[in-house]
């Protein structure tokens, strides 16, 4: 982020994008944001923001974990194919 952006409310930031509501009564401390976007000539590309809070160390390790449990969903969706 530059020196003078300033964090936005997420549905400012993503104005008609929805996503899947927390369980009941969780509150929300951060966010890890991944969106595919459109850039300024209309190509395809990704977008990765995240919320104040995050270690490196935390942020590594929740996309490590999402990644492995991601990699195993598609391995078992592609064993079951067989």
């Amino acid at each position: 982020m530059a020196d003078d952006e300033k964090p936005i409310a997420i549905g400012e930031a993503l104005p008609g994008i929805e996503v899947l509501p927390l369980p009941e009564r969780w509150t929300a401390l951060g966010g890890i944001v991944l969106v595919k976007c459109l850039d300024e000539e209309g190509h395809p590309s990704w977008a990765f923001r995240t919320t104040d809070g995050f270690s490196d160390e935390e942020l590594l390790g929740a996309l490590t974990i999402r990644t492995d449990m991601l990699r195993r969903d598609c391995l078992a969706a592609y064993e079951e194919g067989d």
